[in-house]
């Protein structure tokens, strides 16, 4: 059993955990990143079949203009190395009686035609027109102060206040606390959502040419550069505590050694498991336990033997498809929605190189339950099957294969590991709800000397997904820094 010693250990290698070690190597520290993959990335590790690339989900919109992405590549001096390409996006809207109408958005900024013309497919009259451009304009021209104010109030309960609305425009923000918030209708703070529309409405959103592992390697060359080592296939057993504080971490064969251990596994398998609650104060592991998860995605892969596909994203809805409290117990009873909310990202239409020439790859999916053992997900990847074929009848003829059924269990298998029931699946992590974002979200100090988080759960703001997973490695890296620093000068404990 070997020994070495580090200034910090990081606990996974999603784009939270490597932009933080890429910081503090740049900034001079000894940081080892350990993950138990075989491959860095988390959740946004890269695939590669029979020459089509991409992710494992659909991922698209990193602002262009500013944002997470942004500020870690311009922090770790690779800003040039960020080669990020716009697209259009189509939205398909199911009308009552079972059509889909489309509205294509072309590849920037969106500006007011493109909501009108949401509103034209909603088939709102001029009053609901009125109604609706009201409340969403209240919502994405909120100051800081007045987001502020609203940190402990829901969706729900915000579009409560407004009276009654087009009923469009209800499912619209039912279904964006899904799809941006990643959360349910009546528990996503309206401050999540609000601010995640008031920065991606406002910005060119695009794609990483090469894909997000593309991204992903980029970090990893720029924490070799500064002396980091990544050590994969690698499991971590044990976060080691002693007197209250961390003193490393031991896989199967080895012991490392650190004053400092920063967690990218999740807060609750790292308390609940890889530390152990008796650590803590009850208190804390209460705290812990009772954080709301995001909801989970199930996805699988389309291939096509022409390039039928034309546009970049696609999302279809309608105003009864979302998922709120009352439907997550009916898909954990097997019951699924007879409509449910797609989104798919077609990667070739941002680089051709992701794909054979001629032929295409759409990943596409819709929400579920977190639970790795959730048993509606074959039920809802067929409804999927099914509604594209409403969706894209011409272009569905044009399938070659359906496959890379994947879903809350690969999550977890991937990623956190599955501690309490019913949770370990999600799609992004933990505290996407009232109580836990904005100015609640978690800390990313630990009650534990010298233990940190970093990733979605805790340090990030104002971001979905993978954006908050490195606005919390930009936000966590200074904060473990000093903690470096004050040790290494004053010898603390």
């Amino acid at each position: 059993m070997s020994k070495r010693d580090y200034d910090v250990i990081i606990v996974g290698a999603g784009l939270g955990g490597l932009v933080c070690g890429a910081l503090l190597a740049r900034w001079g520290r000894r940081v080892l990143v350990i993950d138990k993959n075989k491959a860095p990335g988390g959740k946004q590790m890269g695939i590669s079949v029979r020459g089509f690339r991409g992710e494992m989900w659909p991922t698209y919109g990193i602002p262009m203009e500013a944002g997470p992405f942004v500020d870690a590549f311009r922090q770790l001096g690779i800003e040039r190395q960020l080669d990020l390409v716009p697209g259009s996006n189509n939205l398909l809207y199911r009308q009552p009686r079972g059509k889909w109408t489309a509205t294509v958005n072309p590849a920037g900024k969106q500006d007011m035609d493109a909501t009108l013309n949401m509103f034209r497919a909603w088939q709102l009259t001029p009053r609901e027109t009125d109604t609706a451009m009201k409340v969403l304009a209240e919502m994405v021209m909120m100051t800081p102060e007045q987001l502020d104010a609203l940190n402990d109030v829901s969706v729900r309960q915000w579009v409560a206040q407004h009276g009654e609305i087009p009923r469009p425009l209800f499912g619209f923000l039912a279904v964006q606390s899904n799809l941006m918030a990643t959360g349910l209708y009546e528990l996503v703070a309206i401050w999540e959502l609000a601010k995640i529309m008031q920065i991606f409405g406002g910005s060119t959103n695009a794609y990483p040419r090469g894909g997000y592992y593309k991204l992903v390697g980029d970090i990893v060359n720029a924490f070799k550069a500064g002396g980091g080592e990544l050590k994969l296939n690698a499991r971590v057993q044990r976060i080691a505590v002693e007197d209250g504080r961390v003193v490393g971490v031991a896989t199967r064969n080895d012991v490392y050694k650190a004053p400092i251990v920063v967690s990218n596994a999740g807060i609750q398998p790292t308390v609940l498991k890889l530390v152990g609650e008796e650590h803590f104060d009850p208190g804390y592991v209460n705290y812990v336990r009772g954080i709301v998860p995001s909801l989970g995605f199930c996805c699988q892969r389309y291939t096509f033997r022409e390039p039928v596909m034309e546009h970049g994203v696609y999302i279809g809805t309608s105003a009864d498809s979302y998922i709120d409290v009352e439907r997550h117990e009916e898909m954990r009873a097997g019951r699924v929605p007879p409509v449910v909310s797609v989104y798919a990202v077609n990667p070739s239409h941002f680089d051709p190189d992701m794909a054979p020439k001629g032929q295409q790859m759409l990943l596409i999916g819709t929400w579920c339950r977190p639970d790795p053992k959730a048993g509606e997900i074959r039920a809802l990847q067929e409804r999927v099957d099914r509604q594209f074929i409403e969706m894209f009848p011409r272009e569905a003829k044009y399938i070659q294969a359906r496959e890379g059924y994947v879903g809350p269990a690969q999550v977890s298998s991937l990623t956190r590991d599955s501690v309490l029931p019913g949770l370990g699946g999600e799609a992004v992590g933990l505290a996407v709800s009232v109580g836990y974002c904005g100015r609640k979200k978690p800390s990313v100090r630990s009650p534990i000397r010298g233990l940190f988080y970093v990733g979605h759960d805790a340090g990030g703001a104002g971001y979905l997904g993978t954006h908050q997973a490195v606005s919390s490695g930009v936000r966590t890296a200074p904060v473990v820094l000093v903690a470096s620093q004050e040790r290494t000068m004053f010898g603390k404990d």
